[in-house]
């Protein structure tokens, strides 16, 4: 009977993983369940002829710890055929793709073949949807009021993060039951504005508050500075009037909030590190900004301990600043970020900015394994950086890089764009343009590399 048992169970295990492999096939039902339970969409458009869809449905999408995750979505497969006649009209030049939906029916995210995770690595595609289901909440949060549960909590956080807080007066005031209560609290214009605050509820309950502010205007607010000054205070306005009030009491708190000039920079970096060490997304862009317009080159390796948070605003916030403040020190802290970075779209933003430069101490990050870059994006952003590195080296080692493409590729001018991207930076370096014919570059470059000079 045992023995019966043991060979059974794994069939069984295997049925239900082949079981929960399935996504649904109906977009509309998807969106029900989006809408229904407030999920994220997973739309995962392929092609039974894509080798990269194989690998996906074959070994990733039927991971036990992929399903587990997926049980947070509303996941459904779409043939590329007919992603191209849904009512997304999706255009669809290469599969696979992954589109994100949220329950409104607004597209958040898509992520072409080059984002999703290589490899067949189950654990990769667990972290990119991970990622994306937080990038999501990060956006919830944008668009909506957070509020502390209670007095001596916000003291405490306002301290921490160096920020004002708004006290909200009613009657009865419930931290839980406000954003569903008040329209304005869901508002992403006032929500936007009220991210400089600690915001927390105060009822009549509340004696001391209400004996030393004594509001005349309830529901309404009171701002405070962090040694408990008054700032401002307002009713409880419509969208745009109340953003504009909390932007006069934010500017208010900066007037007077004032540093001694001689050690505004020791402040704002350790600001940095606390914003680092917290969850507030908002924190870490006001105090990283900060940091970025007291154009110090000393403050530029602690500005690079940012590269290290999950939020990609803020990356995308330290990108110009590395090479803006000092190209000296930032650049190769750059490099050495970029080099790692798995996120698609940021590592082209920050190859472009290392092209920019034109240093050429660029020069072997940009060409290492070039061909071979995590995307067909990445590794064009870096032929097109090496477009900017006036160096006959370079121009030597573009001459020769197409004949190492393996294959025609895909996209334009084959190999993913390559080609198109080499021809692109050695017409920049040289001024010449044989098209694609890389015979007479080869030929050109052998005449004339001794006496060439860069313009």
């Amino acid at each position: 009977m045992l023995r019966r048992a043991a060979l059974i169970a794994p069939l069984l295990l295997a049925a239900a993983s082949q079981s929960r492999a399935d996504f649904g096939t109906s977009l509309e039902e998807a969106e029900k369940e989006s809408r229904s339970r407030g999920k994220l969409m997973l739309v995962y458009i392929w092609s039974p002829a894509c080798h990269v869809c194989k690998g996906l449905n074959e070994k990733v999408w039927p991971n036990l710890a992929v399903q587990t995750e997926l049980e947070n979505w509303s996941a459904v497969k779409v043939d590329s055929n007919d992603a191209v006649k849904s009512k997304y009209r999706w255009k669809v030049d290469d599969v696979p793709q992954i589109r994100v939906i949220d329950p409104e029916g607004n597209e958040f995210r898509t992520l072409t073949r080059s984002d999703i995770p290589g490899g067949n690595s189950p654990d990769k595609m667990v972290e990119a949807l991970q990622s994306l289901r937080q990038a999501w909440d990060d956006e919830l949060a944008g668009r909506k009021f957070e509020w502390e549960s209670g007095a001596a909590e916000a003291k405490t956080k306002s301290k921490e993060r160096g920020r004002p807080i708004a006290w909200f007066a009613s009657e009865a005031a419930s931290p839980g039951s406000l954003n569903r209560t008040y329209p304005q609290f869901t508002d992403k214009v006032p929500a936007a504005a009220s991210k400089k605050f600690v915001c927390v509820p105060v009822s009549k309950a509340n004696t001391d508050f209400w004996e030393k502010y004594k509001p005349q205007v309830v529901p309404g607010f009171v701002f405070t500075d962090l040694d408990g000054v008054e700032l401002h205070r307002c009713g409880l306005l419509s969208g745009e009037d109340l953003a504009k009030e909390f932007d006069l009491a934010a500017a208010k708190f900066e007037a007077t909030n004032i540093v001694d000039p001689a050690k505004a920079l020791e402040r704002a970096l350790a600001n940095w590190d606390a914003a680092l060490r917290g969850q507030v997304e908002q924190d870490k862009l006001d105090a990283g900004q900060k940091v970025i317009d007291a154009n110090e080159p000393k403050t530029v390796k602690a500005l690079a301990r940012g590269f290290a948070d999950p939020s990609i605003k803020v990356k995308e916030m330290l990108i110009p600043a590395m090479t803006g403040i000092d190209v000296q020190a930032g650049l190769p802290e750059l490099i050495k970020w970029v080099q790692k970075e798995t996120n698609t779209k940021l590592a082209v933003k920050g190859w472009d900015a290392v092209g920019q430069t034109g240093d050429l101490r660029a020069v072997p990050a940009l060409t290492d394994n070039v061909l071979d870059a995590q995307s067909a994006e990445v590794s064009n952003a870096r032929i097109r950086a090496l477009g900017n590195m006036r160096d006959k080296k370079v121009v030597d080692f573009l001459v020769e890089l197409p004949f190492k493409i393996k294959g025609k590729g895909r996209g334009p001018g084959g190999g993913g764009g390559q080609r198109q991207a080499i021809k692109n930076s050695l017409n920049k370096l040289t001024g010449q343009d044989f098209g694609e014919d890389w015979l007479e570059w080869k030929k050109w470059w052998r005449d004339n590399q001794k006496a060439f000079k860069f313009e």
